[in-house]
């Protein structure tokens, strides 16, 4: 297992293009004037999943943007954990009043994304889902 290398950016501080390497995947956050983005790349799996989890949180939690698009397009596997760690955000950002947008998921994680019904419920709690 590899060691997660972050760039953590300073929590008074706006943020900052930030690269997350942890294990099996790397986070990307990459801030705009209205919108943050996190693209994220590699394997959500049990392992790096908790990496994913505290990035999109600690986004969520300093209410760093109105909007957060997670690209998912370099995504190559999602496990549950991942599917988890997605709803979770989406609960998070709803408290928040953070618009959500889930994008770039195709292949093995679009098939569980679907199995799970992950569109039908970020749809109905008010985020949007596009699939490639």
């Amino acid at each position: 297992m590899r060691t997660a290398v972050f760039s953590r950016w300073r929590t008074n501080a706006t943020v900052e293009d930030t690269r997350l390497e942890a294990g099996d995947i790397t986070v990307h956050v990459i801030p705009a004037s209205n919108h943050i983005t996190v693209a994220v790349a590699g394997r959500v799996t049990v392992d790096s999943s908790p990496n994913l989890r505290a990035a999109l949180l600690d986004l969520l939690r300093r209410q760093a943007a109105p909007a957060i698009l997670i690209d998912l397009s370099g995504v190559s596997y999602l496990d549950m954990s991942g599917l988890a760690t997605l709803l979770e955000t989406l609960k998070a950002a709803r408290e928040g009043s953070v618009k959500l947008r889930l994008a770039g998921m195709s292949g093995q994680a679009r098939a569980l994304a679907e199995i799970a019904q992950l569109d039908t419920i970020y749809r109905t709690w008010g985020a949007e889902v596009e699939f490639c």
